[in-house]
């Protein structure tokens, strides 16, 4: 009795065929996971030295400072984290509660007075915006 089976040249089309499709499979994942990586890395470099704060005061229960735009995107929501010693009294601001212009287009400034309704100087103030949070100005000289 004879055993049939596949013969060699079939079986290394067939090697070849699959190989391939796993190859194209691979290669499509990894064009598109590069592309998304790099949309990522394009959109926060442009985050890089936007942000500039400065006359950044604290005075009886007020915080008043200056924003601006050096960049060439616009800055939305920017927020304030004040941080107290005392951890009960940290507090978030948005900034465009406070008068402040939002969003912050490239090369443009806006002032901001903050009533924090206490006394106590905070030990660290953090400005970012919400489209480039890893960005973020921490001040603790005011």
């Amino acid at each position: 009795m004879k055993k049939k089976g596949v013969s060699p040249l079939i079986a290394t089309v067939l090697l070849i065929a699959f190989t391939m499709a796993i190859a194209g499979i691979l290669a499509l994942w990894a064009r598109s996971f590069v592309g998304e990586r790099t949309g990522q890395i394009s959109s926060q470099e442009k985050c890089i030295g936007a942000l500039d704060v400065y006359d950044l005061k604290f005075d009886n229960g007020t915080i008043t400072t200056r924003i601006r735009n050096d960049g060439s995107i616009n800055l939305n929501d920017i927020r304030a984290d004040v941080t107290y010693a005392d951890p009960s009294k940290d507090k978030t601001y948005l900034i465009k509660n406070y008068n402040g212009t939002d969003p912050l287009a490239p090369l443009e400034r806006t002032s901001v007075v903050i009533s924090t309704g206490d006394t106590t100087k905070p030990t660290k103030i953090e400005i970012f915006a919400a489209n480039c949070p890893d960005y973020k100005i921490t001040r603790t000289d005011f």
